[in-house]
């Protein structure tokens, strides 16, 4: 059997040997990752792909209903109206935050071990230990993300009014202008997660480092690198919402062939939910390309502006090679 390598992870890399480093970490660690991605993230991923494809089979017969109506708007009015309709978008929403932040600190945490440990034979109980413990940090993270991005989506919105009083004409360039500085600040704060965990740092320390590392003239390196794995990402989950829009499509237009309205049945809510919950479970799993590609960059920059691994490799010349606690059948 081939002898396990461990991938350095300090070491410089341009746009190429990011992408080949990336795809060689998760077929490397698909089946330690896998495993801790989907029984530590697992669970709320579920709940909340459950709750979405029943939220959209009710929004589906609601709709259906209006329809069979003559496009009496009460049917819409009761339902946006109804406690179970904001039950329903709470707890989707509290699932979806939970997902994210368990799933990227999963990532994270199993990245972190594997560069302390050397080695792919990674316990789920190693990454759950770590994931308890940065929990509430990267939640909170979230949390004044989303905070600071209406703050600054709101503050980029005062030159569109401005414009818009001056020429209709000049709103585009002011709905670009919101855009881009969206973009740039998003992008030059997407390292902040993996800083927090990797050197320890606090929410505003980690912002201002990941700022740092990025706009040394590496930003476009990074939205390129970010851009694309999230668009193989979001391709290759979306392969799994294909059946549902095949059945979806199919009873619609054999409704429409034989003249009989289009009904929402049973059978198509249980299969929206299936499909629904294979897309979420896809693309928690999938998320791993970028999150992934994110701690190369991270790693990359690091080594560009400070020479960390360099350093170590230097600290380390006449001292003798530490064991690699590598799994018994490599050998």
């Amino acid at each position: 059997m081939e002898e396990f390598r461990a991938i350095e992870l300090q070491r410089a890399r341009d746009f190429s040997k990011k992408m080949n480093a990336t795809f060689e970490f998760i077929r490397q660690n698909f089946k330690s990752l896998g495993k801790s991605i989907l029984y530590i993230a697992g669970p709320s991923v579920l709940v909340g792909s459950l709750l979405i494809g029943s939220f959209m089979g009710e929004f589906m017969t609601i709709t259906q209903s209006m329809q069979s109506n003559a496009g009496s708007p009460e049917a819409f009015n009761d339902y946006f109206l109804s406690v179970s309709f904001w039950v329903q978008l709470l707890l989707m929403f509290v699932f979806f935050i939970i997902s994210f932040v368990v799933t990227i600190a999963t990532i994270n945490c199993y990245l972190i071990l594997y560069d302390e440990k050397k080695t792919n034979n990674i316990e789920v109980q190693e990454v759950w230990d770590r994931v308890r413990a940065i929990f509430w940090t990267y939640m909170g993270t979230s949390v004044l993300f989303f905070l600071a991005l209406i703050i600054v989506y709101i503050i980029l919105l005062i030159p569109v009014f401005v414009l818009a009083s001056m020429s209709g004409f000049l709103v585009f360039f002011g709905v670009l202008f919101v855009v881009g500085g969206l973009f740039f600040l998003i992008f030059s704060s997407s390292l902040t997660y993996f800083i927090q965990s990797y050197e320890k740092k606090n929410f505003f320390d980690s912002v201002t480092r990941s700022f740092r590392l990025v706009n040394n003239g590496k930003w476009w390196s990074t939205f390129g690198l970010i851009f694309i794995l999230q668009l193989i990402m979001g391709v290759s989950s979306y392969i799994f919402m294909i059946p549902y829009y095949v059945i979806l499509f199919t009873s619609s237009f054999h409704s429409a062939s034989t003249g009989n309205p289009f009904e929402f049945t049973d059978s198509m809510k249980i299969w929206s939910m299936v499909f629904i919950t294979l897309y979420y479970m896809a693309q928690m799993l999938l998320y791993s390309l970028p999150n992934v590609g994110i701690a190369f960059q991270y790693f990359n920059l690091v080594e560009l502006k400070e020479a960390r691994g360099l350093m170590s490799k230097i600290d380390t010349i006449g001292q003798a090679p530490a064991e690699t606690n590598r799994p018994e059948e490599h050998y």
